[in-house]
């Protein structure tokens, strides 16, 4: 059954105290959260990763064997193949993990696709359905469909080399799915609101709920930025 896992990362936006989410965590995580040029990057980046290290020992899975490998696109997952697989996804002060037995993908966004970004790389049916909408409810209409179909790129694990336009989703009231006659796995569309923010789960399973985590993370003191070489 997948699952959702959302935290909030504020207390850890100042001063560096996002430093002490980096205990614990790959090595290889820690040098991507060390090179972000922007503070608050670095701690999405790192809060990203300590959330995914709380997901995975929820479902039973320790530490020192969360060891990852990456297929030829990039896409990260744990070396043991009988493991969960998993999806992060951040923006602003929120990062999400989704964990589960099948290809799965997670986004959250704020409304701010614009049409001129939809007719040069979404689908042209989803174009013109948004076009076809009051002007007031287009940007509504394109964060639904941007956090979509970045969760099925992820779900496919094909990065880049998968076209945004390649596929078509379809936005209802009671939710997005895929546009009949895609070649794609029967993927189910899970659809969330958190405030301003638009999220949606791409998996082949039933819709979890939202487990919103406590802050059982480390202690968000201040933690000193390291002096700068002369």
């Amino acid at each position: 059954m997948a699952k959702l896992y959302v935290w909030n990362i504020a207390p850890y936006l100042p001063e560096g105290r996002w430093r002490v989410l980096l205990e614990g965590l790959p090595a290889q995580r820690c040098r991507r959260a060390l090179s972000c040029r922007q503070a608050e990057d670095s701690a999405r980046c790192a809060g990203a990763g300590w959330l995914l290290r709380h997901a995975l020992d929820q479902e039973g899975i320790p530490p020192s064997a969360q060891v990852f490998t990456q297929n030829s696109w990039g896409k990260p997952a744990l070396l043991h193949a009988s493991a969960p697989q998993f999806s992060l996804s951040h923006s602003g002060t929120w990062v999400l993990c989704a964990v589960g037995g099948s290809p799965l993908g997670v986004d959250i966004e704020l409304p701010r696709c614009t049409i001129q970004l939809a007719r040069r790389f979404f689908h042209p049916q989803e174009t013109a359905s948004v076009e076809a909408l009051p002007p007031s409810m287009q940007p509504e209409a394109l964060c639904r469909l941007w956090v979509a179909k970045e969760a099925v790129i992820k779900a496919e694990g094909r990065g880049l080399s998968m076209p945004l336009s390649s596929f078509c989703v379809q936005l209802h009231a009671s939710g997005a799915c895929l546009a009949p006659g895609s070649a794609l796995p029967p993927y189910r569309l899970h659809e969330y609101r958190l405030g301003a923010y638009r999220i949606c789960l791409c998996t082949e399973e039933n819709r979890p709920v939202l487990t919103f985590v406590a802050d059982a993370a480390p202690a968000a003191e201040a933690v000193p930025e390291p002096p700068h070489e002369k």
